[in-house]
């Protein structure tokens, strides 16, 4: 059992206080995007005794504190099938693991689960196809798109938008501006309109803007968790979030974003046959069912646990393999049946707890995160 020293990530979407002030550090001056708590090799943790880095049999998971400042790209995750053929793919072209080309530095899927801190919006998945419809012929996208919808033919409606004209993008917008301008309670699809004019400002000219009339706007608060399935389409738009994944790093970017879009590789990964819906906690203490049957934990490796109140204690023995306990707020003390102190895990911070730890427990002032292995 010991503290974790985490891994700060700085990508242009993040936040230049939000990590920080979680933290109760002076800000760095630069966005930081992702506090990383995990094994992977482009960002292991370290243990605070003695600075090893986490391996990934210690951590068979990786966890992220997010911090949206500005909009992610729009993108989606391969499952392991399309994992390990991407990434061999990548080898055999030669593309460094770093490479800004490269879509599959690991030969692994990558299915999430987000859980809010407040207040957090993202995109994510196709709307219903009524919905949709409706939201598309409005907001004057182009008929072989909508015709492709009526038809749930996701794939087709993908292809479609990524090979749009300047001039199909430039109906969007008028349509856009018309509805956005409309009285509120007049438009329907006022909300879709003001959407695709926000993401507009920032990335003028992407195609990838037909698609975001076509997708679910979600508003997560507090606690609230969403399962990201692979191959579902999504881009984060703005909050805090714990999130907890497999270990891996592939992303496959539908546009939306400076960084390389690669239509053929999203057009293997892409898949519509699901939607999770937002889950919330139930009490103070409260596992997260969404997204975790037996063969998503085995995909994500972990499941998760949000704590949250003052005095909660809970026993942490019958333990499945190792655990990460997060602290968002407050503070955690965490034990074992020794006689040496409690673990203080202050906002911010992270705990790893070995599988060879013994009986423990915990108790909470704040909220925490736990992260475990399978069903524990």
């Amino acid at each position: 059992m010991d503290l974790l020293d985490g891994v700060i990530r700085s990508y242009d979407w993040g936040s230049t206080t939000a990590l920080a002030d979680l933290r109760g550090v002076a800000p760095s001056g630069v966005p930081e995007a992702e506090l990383w708590f995990g094994a992977h090799p482009s960002g292991p943790s370290t243990f605070r005794t003695d600075g090893r880095d986490v391996t990934v049999d210690e951590m068979p998971f990786l966890a992220k504190v997010l911090a949206v400042d500005r909009p992610l790209s729009l993108q989606a995750h391969p499952d392991q099938q399309a994992a390990v053929v991407g990434h061999r793919r990548e080898d055999e072209a030669g593309l460094a693991t770093e490479d800004p080309q490269r879509c599959f530095p690991d030969a692994c899927a990558k299915p999430e689960m987000v859980c809010a801190i407040g207040r957090f919006e993202t995109l994510c998945g196709f709307r219903p196809v009524d919905e949709a419809v409706a939201a598309g012929t409005t907001l004057g996208l182009p008929e072989p798109v909508v015709d492709a919808v009526r038809r749930v033919d996701w794939s087709t409606v993908v292809a479609a938008v990524l090979a749009s004209t300047p001039d199909d993008l430039a109906d969007l917008l008028s349509a856009a501006h018309r509805i956005a301008a409309s009285a509120p309670s007049s438009e329907e699809h006022r909300p879709a309109a003001e959407m695709v004019l926000r993401l507009a400002e920032l990335h003028p000219g992407d195609p990838a803007l037909l698609l975001v009339p076509l997708l679910r706007h979600l508003v997560l608060a507090d606690g609230d968790a969403l399962f990201v399935a692979p191959g579902v389409l999504h881009a984060h738009l703005s909050g805090l979030a714990v999130e907890v994944m497999a270990v891996s790093d592939d992303v496959v970017r539908a546009g939306l974003t400076s960084k390389h879009v690669d239509p053929t590789a999203l057009a293997e990964v892409l898949r519509t046959d699901r939607v999770d819906v937002v889950e919330s906690p139930t009490g103070p203490v409260h596992r997260y069912a969404a997204g975790q049957t037996e063969d998503q934990i085995s995909e994500v490796g972990a499941a998760l646990w949000r704590l949250t109140g003052d005095g909660i204690d809970i026993d942490l023995s019958d333990r499945r393999g190792p655990e990460l306990v997060i602290c968002t707020q407050g503070t955690a003390l965490i034990g074992t049946a020794g006689d040496g102190p409690d673990l203080v895990v202050g906002s911010g911070e992270a705990a790893w707890i070995g599988l060879d730890d013994g009986p423990a427990r915990m108790r909470v002032d704040g909220t925490v995160h736990r992260v475990t292995v399978g069903e524990s």
